[in-house]
């Protein structure tokens, strides 16, 4: 019998060491992975002041459990963390969203972001869509008197006109300061129609510094009660402008 030559006795080395190599390596470790099937989510469109509801699903498709560690959002959301604390692997959990319209208007797009100890995907943004209609315009939303001397009384001018409605009746104007008063709401004419207002400031027997608002209670829908602001100011001296440097 012949012995093995010494090409076949390296060869046969290289295989054991090989084998050996393989069997000492550690195991791939297991990882959760997080996955949205829909991570955008378009609610159409709805009006001011409105809210929407909505329920983004969470998927882990990773073979460790899934941890949510933090649920944020940009303005105009609120979100809430699954109410599962581990996720499964192959097992899903909600993620409850709701979103507020305020006095936003037009297309509107706002992100969701959700960490999680999924060491390829740490952070998913989710995206809520949409447009927001808006009922009635206020031009201007907020009426700036500036200083007014003590005992005159100064005028402004405020027009609410329909946007998203045909028409709209005001049912009430009231003011939360005795020295802004609002006169009847005069109907407008034109084809746009809507209201003016006349806003009337003073007159004071002191100074005082104003930060008030008038109420507008409408028939409309959606934002029934108009809000506006109103600044301004009474027998307050004028700041003097810095003399010139030398």
């Amino acid at each position: 019998m012949h012995a093995p030559s010494r090409t076949m006795l390296s060869s046969l080395i290289l295989l054991i060491l090989m084998a050996a190599s393989a069997l000492l390596a550690p195991a791939a470790s297991a990882a959760p992975g997080i996955h949205f099937d829909q991570p955008t989510f378009d609610f159409g469109t709805i009006f001011q002041e409105d809210r929407v509801d909505h329920e983004f699903v969470v998927r882990n498709i990773g073979d460790a459990p899934l941890k949510i560690d933090k649920v944020t959002s940009s303005c105009g959301c609120t979100a809430v963390l699954p109410p599962k604390k581990e996720i499964a692997p192959g097992a899903t959990a909600p993620i409850r969203v709701t979103f507020r319209s305020g006095r936003m208007k037009g297309p509107i797009s706002k992100s969701i972001y959700v960490e999680s100890n999924d060491p390829a995907q740490p952070k998913v943004t989710l995206t809520i869509t949409g447009v927001v209609k808006q009922e009635v315009e206020i031009s201007p939303g907020s009426v700036l008197f500036g200083n007014v001397g003590l005992g005159r009384t100064v005028e402004r001018t405020v027009t609410i006109r329909p946007v998203d409605v045909k028409s709209f009746r005001i049912l009430e104007v009231r003011s939360d300061h005795k020295a802004v008063r609002v006169d009847t709401p005069e109907a407008l004419k034109d084809k746009q129609g809507g209201y003016r207002l006349r806003v009337h400031f003073g007159p004071f027997s002191q100074p005082e510094r104003v930060y008030s608002f008038i109420v507008v209670r409408t028939d409309l829908k959606h934002v029934s009660d108009l809000r506006i602001t109103v600044y301004g100011k009474a027998g307050q001296p004028e700041s003097k402008p810095a003399p010139p440097s030398r």
